[in-house]
């Protein structure tokens, strides 16, 4: 009977002691106090952004929304629109609408800092810009009235999250602002 009871103290007075000392663990961990082994300087990790659940990942699409309407001209007619994910990026060809000059508007969400590379090619001639990711107002492109031309930016990678919403619209000569191709390009 006396073997019984040392054995259940002796279970005790551990169980006991490994509690305390992952309670003493879980206290330096959540007041960031360096245990006493730990090196002269902290190590500092800092975790990738993301987007977690579907909340965070609505809010992008109505944030782009909102930035494509902040550069929608009067004039403009919906000819084609969609949205990628940056992880597959964009490879898409349109075909000019009627004889009337074209926008192309894109707009980027992405739970970091993110640029874009959009390449836009008609022929023989492209073009690379730059696409900020989370910019109040979407970039617009210049497309005038002609052959097919496609749009395209690299994959970023399986594991980068973020989307891109874009729109091609006719619009009227007079709502062209700036160059008037920005495939081509324009003389300064």
């Amino acid at each position: 009977m006396r073997a019984r009871q040392s054995v259940a103290l002796a279970l005790i007075v551990a169980a006991t002691a490994l509690t305390g000392g992952c309670a003493e663990q879980n206290n330096r961990e959540t007041t960031n106090e360096p245990s006493p082994t730990a090196s002269s300087g902290p190590a500092t990790v800092t975790p990738a952004p993301s987007w977690e659940g579907k909340a965070p990942q609505e809010d992008a699409m109505r944030r782009a929304t909102r930035a494509l309407n902040a550069v929608e001209p009067d004039s403009a007619s919906r000819v084609d629109e969609g949205m990628e994910n940056l992880a597959q990026g964009l490879n898409k060809t349109f075909t000019s609408k009627e004889n009337r000059p074209h926008t192309f508007d894109i707009a980027c969400q992405a739970p970091d800092d993110h640029t874009l590379t959009l390449t836009l090619a008609r022929g023989g001639v492209e073009s690379e810009w730059e696409v900020k990711c989370g910019d109040r107002q979407a970039d617009q492109f210049n497309i005038p009235a002609g052959s097919r031309f496609t749009a395209r930016i690299p994959a970023a990678g399986q594991h980068t999250q973020g989307l891109m919403q874009w729109r091609l619209n006719t619009v009227t000569t007079a709502d062209v602002e700036g160059c008037k191709d920005d495939i081509g390009g324009c003389e300064e």
